[in-house]
């Protein structure tokens, strides 16, 4: 979004903010007190732009005594949003996630809130009811309650608030001071005994304008009751107990929290959003002794190989025997063997697009239908693929939507994504075989996050999750120049992602579908025909062959020809179009195109002028271009442009260079040929 004093005169920025004046001074709102200003003003002043903005978002989290159950955590919330327009009215409604596990649980309570709205110059504020409250079960361990609040509509502030009790204390919900619209404030404070310590990390790169943490005392009071004897008189006797403890109180803030955007080349903005997690690291009550409950990966990792639900399913292959030896029958290489067994069960499985830690079923049952999550097919494969007397781990990962795994935070709850390591010799392959497009060695796109854990008895270790196979592109295109039209006879080579795209869309859609939508991208230019080669096959590049006419780039002016082949091509626009970055620049995954354009110059007509050539490096080769340009003879002109990401993630301090890189790319490929008559 556009800065804001880009947009508006000092003075109307003056007006704007002083209209927001009532809640700035106070950041909080009281509960039931929404200024009437605030539910009036049509525009949030730090970014006029904005669709919805989160007013106030305050956490107030506390380990305290309740008498019938012992210490609990507490949660309270208080949420206002402000919807600004109709593409916000989405941001009204508000997921409340709770859990369940092993006998402990949340118990979401205290729900109310109300939604203010400007009626004929009046301020109507209309209460959430019960009706509005909804339940959903996601699993047997995970609940949502849902609200959608009535009557929202253009300009309404909504108010929400709610309480959480728990005695899930090794989860302590982590807080997110943005969202994916901005936030003018958000607040929490977290207070608990000195029998609890906890650890804490922020992350993120917002400032925070309160950051403290300071003690405090705190009260558990009880009763006892004793049965005294007098003689032949039994009684009852009532005594009073209570104990003062110290707490540690932290208190966060933050203020003007921009929205979380995506952005060229970032893997997830979530992952680098401002928030705050805490870990329980031990629990000491009085006269007792010290219990050490911090994890570690390693622990998680040996007890998720002894789940019966998890690891022991790797021990119960004996459906799978008689099919693998068949498989691997004359297998040269054990290399050759797995991809044997990734082709077979990438075409045996269908993924339902579910994700998760845990297999839904058991691995035979899953075999036999052909169907099942990320976690079923990928143990399957794990299984597959020790079966054939291969080293094959299962990997606990997160998916690139949801986060990273924090080394310093060992949580289950983290986790949502099983992939399978295999370890061939000293080489190292991380299989994933729920796109069945994909060649063996590339992982799909949603599964590359950084890192995971490998689960290898007695030697569980990160690793990086990443793809060491290079994405690649041919392209080779012959010009003609036909009266004032050109035609272009393109064909394409595709290795990795590039071909797994053409051949999901048309498994998907059929080719007559994926022909006219990729005729209705073509800008200038009419589709005559258009073929493919090896769209069953792995271990081939897919090749798409087409021919065009077109009028793309081309100009005839007087007795010249202007014309440049890559107007529309790609990285012939900058992606990069900020002045500045704040999150890393991530490539995702090493690439290589090359362009080979063979051009043929018209009769009665010569070469005047053509671009210079250009090589351009950055960061040691990690990003290369080149552009040659000859003409081998009069007739004849060629061009060769290669592209290369060796290097798949650069630091934000780098994004001026980056930007300045592809801004001199994107003006070479826009410079034209001009021929001229004779």
């Amino acid at each position: 979004m556009n800065i804001f004093l880009s947009r508006l005169t000092f003075f109307s920025a003056l007006l704007l903010l002083a209209s927001w004046h009532s809640f700035a001074a106070n950041e909080a709102f009281k509960f039931g007190k929404i200024p009437d200003d605030v539910v009036t003003t049509k525009t949030y002043a730090p970014d006029p732009e904005a669709d919805a903005a989160v007013l106030s978002h305050v956490g107030n989290v506390k380990i305290d005594y309740h008498v019938s159950d012992g210490f609990l955590v507490n949660y309270s919330v208080h949420k206002v949003t402000k919807i600004l327009n109709k593409d916000g009215l989405s941001h009204g409604d508000l997921e409340i996630p709770y859990y369940v596990f092993a006998g402990r649980k949340d118990d979401v309570f205290g729900i109310k809130g109300f939604v203010y709205n400007e009626v004929n110059g009046k301020i109507v504020k209309e209460k959430i009811e019960k009706e509005h409250i909804f339940d959903e079960e996601v699993n047997k361990n995970y609940r949502i309650k849902k609200i959608s609040p009535p009557n929202v509509k253009e300009g309404s502030v909504i108010e929400i608030s709610y309480e959480i009790t728990s005695d899930l204390f090794s989860y302590i919900r982590e807080w997110e001071f943005q969202a994916d619209i901005p936030t003018q404030w958000s607040e929490l404070t977290f207070e608990y005994p000195e029998y609890y310590s906890f650890t804490q990390a922020t992350q993120g790169y917002q400032k925070f304008e309160i950051y403290e943490e300071k003690g405090g005392t705190g009260n558990a009071a009880w009763t006892n009751q004793e049965r005294v004897t007098n003689g032949y008189t039994v009684s009852s006797q009532v005594s009073s107990n209570s104990v003062t403890y110290n707490t540690t109180k932290y208190h966060y803030a933050v203020k003007h929290a921009p929205a979380l955007e995506a952005e060229p080349y970032i893997d997830n903005p979530w992952s680098y959003s401002t928030k705050v997690e805490f870990q329980l690291q031990s629990v000491q009550f009085p006269n007792s002794a010290r219990q050490i409950l911090t994890g570690s990966w390693e622990k998680l990792a040996e007890e998720l190989l002894q789940d019966e639900d998890f690891g022991k399913m790797l021990q119960k292959g004996a459906f799978a025997k008689t099919t693998v030896e068949s498989l691997i029958a004359d297998a040269a290489s054990d290399e050759e063997k797995a991809v044997r067994i990734y082709n077979h069960i990438t075409k045996k499985m269908t993924w339902d697009d579910r994700v998760g830690l845990y297999p839904t079923k058991a691995l035979d049952k899953s075999y036999k239908e052909g169907k099942g999550s990320a976690a079923d097919i990928n143990m399957l494969l794990t299984l597959f693929l020790n079966q054939a007397g291969l080293s094959a781990f299962p990997v606990m990962t997160s998916t690139r939507g949801s986060g990273f795994l924090n080394p310093a935070n060992p949580v289950r709850y983290r986790i949502n994504y099983v992939l399978t390591l295999l370890v061939v010799g000293e080489k190292q392959i991380l299989l994933d075989a729920t796109n069945p497009s994909l060649q063996f060695g590339y992982l799909p796109l949603h599964a590359i996050n950084f890192r995971g854990f490998a689960m290898i008895p007695g030697q569980s270790q990160w690793i990086n999750i990443g793809n060491s196979a290079v994405n690649s592109e041919v392209m080779m295109v012959n010009m003609k120049i036909l009266d004032e039209e050109l035609l272009a006879s393109v064909q394409r080579n595709f290795q990795g992602y590039g071909a797994a795209r053409i051949k999901g869309k048309i498994a998907v859609d059929g080719k007559e579908k994926y022909t006219e939508s990729f005729s209705n991208e073509l800008k200038d230019w009419d589709l005559k025909s258009i073929d493919w080669e090896n769209l069953d096959t792995k271990d081939k590049a897919v090749v798409e062959k087409y021919e065009l006419v077109g009028t793309s780039g081309f100009e005839v002016s007087g007795d010249r020809i202007y014309f440049n082949p890559f107007e529309d091509v790609y990285l012939s626009e900058n992606p990069f179009k900020l002045d500045g970055r704040i999150f890393p620049i991530d490539f995702m995954y090493n690439q290589k195109r090359q362009m080979v354009v063979n051009i043929e110059v018209p009769a009665g007509y010569v070469v005047e002028e053509m671009p210079k050539g250009l090589i351009n490096q950055f960061n040691e080769k990690g990003l290369v271009y080149s552009y040659r340009i000859s003409s081998p003879s009069p007739d004849k002109i060629q061009i060769m442009i290669s592209y290369q990401v060796n290097q798949t993630l650069f630091e934000a301090s780098q994004y001026a260079q980056i930007k300045e890189f592809f801004d001199a790319i994107a003006q070479k490929q826009k410079e034209n040929i001009v021929l001229k008559k004779v």
